[in-house]
């Protein structure tokens, strides 16, 4: 009940914020990471990593979103582990702003065409469904996850931008843990 009143509470706060309006972004990434989670054996999940986010620029130097970041196994093919919840990123210069040219540039508007570099957090429910093995003995792992992060945002149109970023995720509470590392890169679509 209390994760619904978080959640309620934040989508309020980032609805009736005015510059979240103007800064919706969309984003879908792949990346290369491993997974452990461990709980009466351990199992890893590897080599790729999956993150969708929907995001929301609340300042021009705090962007926060929801997440969902899951592992990803190619032989055999199997995504049995996510991460899903909220995160933010603060960015040390700025929020790279959409692309304008000069001509339809307001003169009262900033706008930051540079890289924009970034640290971060995210919080949220952790968890894993793998099958158990011959002995009935499970990995399962289920809990509450922080995940910090670095990367970098660039703008590369008006709409479309490219992130790539270093995640680590890991339940600090609950059944078990799962543990994560992922390098992905990931292209957003801003909504205005």
């Amino acid at each position: 009940m209390r994760l619904k009143s978080l959640l309620l509470s934040v989508l309020l706060l980032i609805g009736f914020n005015p510059q979240a309006q103007a800064g919706f972004r969309l984003a879908g990434g792949l990346g290369l990471g491993s997974t452990t989670t461990s709980n009466e054996i351990s199992e890893d999940e590897g080599p790729l990593t999956t993150l969708i986010t929907v995001d929301f620029v609340y300042h021009s130097k705090l962007l926060m979103g929801f997440e969902h970041l899951r592992s990803l196994s190619m032989s055999p093919m199997a995504t049995s582990n996510s991460f899903s919840g909220l995160f933010f990123q603060w960015y040390l210069n700025a929020i790279p702003t959409p692309y304008v040219s000069a001509e339809k540039l307001d003169p009262n508007e900033i706008v930051f065409r540079d890289v924009g570099f970034f640290y971060g957090m995210g919080m949220g429910i952790g968890q894993s469904n793998n099958l158990p093995d011959e002995n009935g003995k499970t990995s399962n792992a289920a809990g509450f996850y922080i995940s910090p992060r670095v990367g970098a945002d660039l703008q590369l149109t008006d709409k479309l931008g490219a992130r790539g970023e270093f995640i680590m995720a890991m339940t600090t509470i609950g059944t078990g843990n799962i543990t994560s590392m992922s390098l992905v890169g990931s292209l957003f679509w801003c909504f205005k």
